[in-house]
């Protein structure tokens, strides 16, 4: 058994080494329109990824189920852990075994990796980090609470957890680096998971009592200079409200406010997982990131301690981007009914969209990769439910070289119909004489028989009822003065004209499918599919042709324009 576990090792080793596979590593890169994009292979890449249940990477038979299932359900990445504690159970000690089983496992099924680097926090405490550092908490220093008691949660002004942590996440990155460097299965690291410190507004310890009395960092007072005209609001107001002091301590700067001791927080998170990240790409430079439990909406976000005070949410973001060179972009963790709003708010000019973890749900991945150029949508807990994603995903995998040609062009658009939404639709202004009307649609279910059984009229009128309210959601590109691509479930499509003069006519109307990057019309909808038993203005359903229930489609038309 041995043997052949050793030859199973040695096949595996070998595969690393194909002469065929690129040696550049993955990496981030603007487009021609400053969309940042990831590459991979040299090739703009659309994260379709869904991200594990926070266990499931320590159990290899369980990810052997999940990625088949992943695959089959048009997955093409997945977000799962690497903890600290399973990889150095001994100090100084590593084992990469777990990693090595992930690598084989993704590639065996097609998907692609995001690490995520569960070591001195998980979701504002530290239970990831190995027994030795948790059972030396004279050298492994915890945050205090106000009665100067330790907590669950390691302090990130402990500069020798830091340096383990460190190392650590440095060992891994070599070890990435020698099995996966040819071959790009693990595409990025999330670095730690919802950073912060719960249940208090921050450190009490004699070490951060000090730290916080004691000047802030010029570093983050230079960017608020440089940066001040496009700050953050929470940090902005709470530094203007204090006199926009370029000198003081924490809340001499911010004021005695619960936020202020966020700002300490979140400076101090910043900068020890920058030192981390830093250490990672010395061994291997790929792109990393930090995620957030995000709070309640704006205007307000709550009490810091309710969410993990100190992470990279959205009043923090600047302290984040001030203290965390190294760190490519922060990421939200968005569960809230205000997607829409939350994903606008973290695309900046500084920082792209990149969703790690959000509800399972139909539409807002459409939403996210076309109206905010994200790179990635990971719904969590992905695990035996990724079948609720495989239609959507479906229809993005056939448009992805579009959307990556698109992406900060102008001229490509989100469409979804989110809980709450009372609108209609979505319009677009096609040219000078031309509205394009994308309408929210019911999709289509042929009415169920009724049968002759007690209770069974019942129960099937309900089930056919639910079936009525299913996700409405798309993609708009123009692609020429007269020209679109709409491709969607669940949608109508109409032309209206802006001048009075002329009239407007949307025809050529192809349905069809995009394989290997190249267009294929296959059925020109038309007549009845037309609409026109019902107007004599065409309105076409987005919809493939004949399919019951509705399944989602691609649609290229054209619009034709003449006088009255």
């Amino acid at each position: 058994m041995k043997s052949f576990i050793k030859l199973l090792a040695l096949l595996f080793a070998l595969t690393l080494w194909s002469p065929s596979a690129t040696s550049q590593a993955p990496y981030l890169k603007k487009n021609e329109y400053n969309a940042t994009q990831l590459i991979v292979n040299g090739k703009p890449f659309l994260m379709l990824a869904g991200e594990a249940n926070n266990s499931s990477g320590s159990g290899i038979e369980h990810m052997e189920k999940t990625m088949k299932a992943l695959k089959e359900s048009n997955f093409n990445s997945l977000l799962v852990s690497v903890s600290w504690e399973i990889i150095e159970q001994k100090e100084g000690v590593f084992d990469f075994t777990s990693v090595d089983e992930l690598i084989r496992i993704a590639r065996e099924n097609d998907l692609k990796l995001c690490i995520l680097w569960f070591a001195s926090w998980k979701n504002g405490f530290s239970p990831y980090a190995p027994l030795w550092v948790l059972n030396d908490t004279k050298r492994f220093v915890r945050v205090k609470d106000e009665k100067g008691q330790n907590t669950r949660t390691l302090t990130p002004l402990c500069n020798a957890t830091r340096d383990a942590d460190a190392k650590a996440f440095a060992a891994l990155m070599k070890h990435i680096a020698m099995v996966d460097k040819l071959q790009n299965t693990i595409i990025a690291v999330q670095i730690e998971n919802e950073a912060g410190v719960l249940r208090q507004t921050r450190d009490f310890s004699a070490e951060a009592n000090k730290a916080f009395v004691s000047q802030v960092p010029d570093e983050l007072i230079q960017y608020m200079l440089k940066n001040s005209e496009v700050l953050e609001i929470e940090l902005k107001s709470a530094w203007q409200n204090n006199g926009s002091k370029i000198k003081g301590t924490w809340n001499e700067l911010f004021g005695k406010t619960d936020e202020a001791d966020m700002f300490f927080m979140a400076w101090n998170y910043s900068k020890y997982i920058n030192a981390v990240a830093e250490a990672g790409k010395k061994e291997y430079k790929i792109p990393m990131y930090v995620n957030c439990w995000m709070p309640q909406p704006r205007p307000n976000p709550g009490k810091p301690g309710n969410f993990p005070s100190g992470g990279p949410i959205l009043s923090a973001l600047d302290v984040w981007k001030a203290g965390a060179l190294s760190i490519d972009f922060l990421a939200p963790d968005i569960y809230g009914a205000d997607f829409k709003t939350q994903a606008d708010n973290f695309h900046r000019n500084d920082n792209l969209l990149f969703i790690p973890e959000t509800n399972i749900a139909e539409g807002p991945a459409c939403w996210a990769f076309a109206e905010e150029d994200a790179i990635c949508f990971s719904p969590f807990g992905i695990d035996g439910r990724g079948s609720s994603m495989s239609r959507e995903y479906a229809l993005l995998r056939q448009l992805m070289p579009l959307i990556a040609q698109y992406q900060g062009s102008g001229r490509i658009y989100g469409i979804y119909k989110h809980r709450g939404d009372s609108s209609a639709g979505r319009a677009f202004t096609l040219n000078k004489d031309v509205n394009i009307s994308v309408i929210y649609s019911r999709g289509f279910m042929r009415s169920p028989q009724v049968t002759q059984a007690t209770g069974t009229q019942n129960q099937v009128s309900a089930q056919f009822q639910q079936s009525q309210e299913p996700a409405s959601y798309g993609i708009f590109i123009q692609t020429g003065e007269n020209e679109f691509i709409l491709a969607g479930y669940n949608l109508s499509v109409s032309a209206e004209s802006t001048n009075p003069g002329k009239e407007v006519w949307l025809k050529d109307a192809w349905e069809g499918v995009i394989e290997d990057s190249v267009w294929k019309p296959k059925i020109l909808h038309n007549g009845d599919e037309a609409g026109f038993l019902r107007s004599d203005n065409p309105a076409y359903g987005i919809r493939a042709y004949r399919s019951n229930p509705s399944e989602p489609a691609i649609f290229k038309f054209k619009t034709l324009v003449y006088d009255k």
